[in-house]
Formats: C-alpha cells, structure tokens, sequence
C-alpha cells in the first residue's frame, strides 16, 4: 500500500462520515417529524434520506474501487490501518480516528432508528384506536330497536322511540 492510495482513502473516508453525520441529523429530524406528526416534514426527511443512502453506495463503491487498486477485493478499516501502520503512514493515526467516529455515528443511527420503528408502531397503534371510535360513532345503532321502534335494551319502560302521530 502506498500513501497516494491512503491519502484516496482519507478522502473517501472524510465524505462517508459527512455522509453518515448527515444521516443521523435527518433521523433526529424524522424523530421530531413523527413526534409531531408532521406528515410533510416526514416525506421530505424520508426522501433525504434515500438520497443520502444513495450518495452512501456510491461512496462506497468508490472505496472498493481503490482498495481493489491493491489487488484484493474486499478490506475494512482496521485492514486499512495495519497497512498503513506497516509503510509507517502518519495517516494510520486517522484512520483510527475514523474508525472511533464510524462507531459512534452507526450506534447513533441505531439508536435514533429503532426510536423511529417504535414510535410508528405507536403511531399506528394510536391510528387504529382512532378509526375504531369512528367506525363506531358511524354505525347506526339500530339493534337496540325492535320492530315497533321501542328500546330493546332494557329500559323497561315500554316507551317508543319514534314519534307518532297522534
């Protein structure tokens, strides 16, 4: 491995977790959208979101493309560093950097999505009970009639209902 591979490494690594930073501040932004239940806000944090996956695959192809300038196909971060520990890079102490930063933005993410998970699940909880009172509100509440228009259920009194003319 030579510098000019590491120093193509350093800079694809610098945009990924520009990237992934980006990515746990549009999931803060979705966590208050469904808070809130904005709707709008929701959409358009979600659509950013599929973008700045989008970006994230390219970058990553494009990481893969220069470490396969190495001739292998596949190397992760700690490979990275043990080979730039071994040519004495000064760029090894960044590489550790970024290994830190990676881990600490995915577990935020993590954390920040299973949030998101539960408070949808909440939000569809919250929807269902929503539409059973108004499908109850809506039904007509005839069974509680029999044929004559008196109150079936158990008034006793035996007054109608309807109004009759007299």
């Amino acid at each position: 491995m030579n510098e000019q591979i590491l120093g193509q490494l350093e800079i694809v690594f610098n945009e990924i977790y520009s990237a992934y930073s980006k990515m746990a501040d549009l999931y803060e932004e979705k966590k208050e959208a469904l808070i809130k239940m904005n709707p709008d806000t929701l959409k358009l944090t979600d659509d950013l979101i599929l973008e700045t996956h989008s970006l994230l695959v390219d970058l990553n192809n494009e990481r893969l493309r220069i470490v396969q300038q190495l001739g292998v196909d596949e190397m992760n971060i700690s490979e990275i560093i043990e080979e730039a520990e071994k040519i004495n890079s000064p760029l090894a102490e960044e590489f550790k950097n970024f290994k830190v930063k990676f881990n600490e933005v995915s577990k935020k993410i993590t954390l920040l999505e299973q949030t998101n998970v539960e408070l949808i699940k909440h939000g569809l909880t919250m929807s269902n009970k929503v539409l059973d009172i108004i499908i109850q509100a809506c039904t007509p509440q005839s069974t509680g009639y029999d044929c004559h228009g008196k109150n079936s259920q158990g008034s006793g009194m035996g007054i109608s209902s309807v109004c009759e003319d007299a």
